[in-house]
């Protein structure tokens, strides 16, 4: 009986310590202020080395959704976010179906943004916010094919969540 028990006690250890879930460790990007950090993991979200006119670049492990981080050295105001959407893609068309809501983002209140975008007969979409804080703007976007938006909207929130403002 001892036995037993001695092997039901070691069974369900095992059992146990397969359903705990390790904590993915996080990595992080800094902002070129000093004022932000964004926190990624890195099994979902991949930085590009490279960038293309944004401070920050990244993609899904699947290369499907970018996401773009830049820090302004002004402020964008409310009555300018249309306009300044408008006019990042107006070199790959027009875009349309255009929303802006404010959006509470852990304790930063952003105006988030979802438009879409027909380039090349592909329906793309956008989300994203922007957010005025100390020392400007900051902006963080992310655009796919309009497929790949709705399944992963998960690691966009988790991305999205992963920016904090750093304590003085």
């Amino acid at each position: 009986m001892v036995k037993k028990l001695a092997l039901l006690f070691m069974l369900s250890s095992f059992v146990a310590i397969g359903q705990t879930k390790k904590k993915p460790t996080l990595e992080s990007y800094t902002s070129r202020k000093g004022i932000y950090e964004l926190k990624y993991n890195p099994a979902n979200w991949i930085k590009n080395e490279e960038t293309t006119g944004w401070d920050a670049e990244f993609h899904d492990k699947y290369n499907l959704i970018n996401a773009y981080f830049i820090e302004y050295d002004y402020f964008i105001t409310e009555k300018n976010l249309k306009s300044t959407i408008e006019e990042q893609y107006k070199e790959f068309g027009t875009i349309a179906n255009l929303k802006i809501a404010k959006k509470k983002i852990n304790d930063l209140t952003v105006n988030y943004y979802t438009c879409e975008l027909d380039y090349n007969d592909y329906l793309y979409k956008y989300q994203g916010f922007f957010y005025s804080g100390k020392g400007g703007s900051i902006q963080l976007q992310y655009g796919a094919q309009a497929e790949a938006i709705e399944p992963n909207q998960g690691i966009i929130d988790e991305l999205n969540n992963g920016l904090v403002v750093i304590p003085n």
